[in-house]
């Protein structure tokens, strides 16, 4: 597994860094070329809002804390909205 960190460890509720996008690109590339079994997590900022673009990189292990634990409907609409993106993407296949 390797872990792309998309926030300066530390503290959780900071913004995510989509200049860390072409990483995860990249591992994923590698990763394909090498023909590897191995997952990208990605930890940081994520939420309903980048999950898409985060999955569409590579990612295959997303950590969301306070995407979830702080959203303003409460923790199960963090989670629905989480969800809702991996059905879509589910769907696009």
């Amino acid at each position: 597994m390797i872990l792309v960190m998309t926030v300066e460890p530390g503290f959780g509720g900071q913004s995510f860094m989509a200049d860390q996008l072409p990483k995860i690109a990249a591992f994923r590339k590698e990763i394909i070329k090498r023909n590897l079994k191995c997952h990208i997590e990605v930890d940081g900022g994520i939420s309903g809002k980048n999950a898409a673009q985060v999955a569409g990189c590579g990612a295959n292990v997303l950590v969301a804390g306070t995407a979830v634990f702080r959203h303003v409907d409460g923790m199960a609409a963090g989670v629905k909205a989480l969800h809702d993106v991996q059905d879509q993407l589910d769907s696009a296949l």
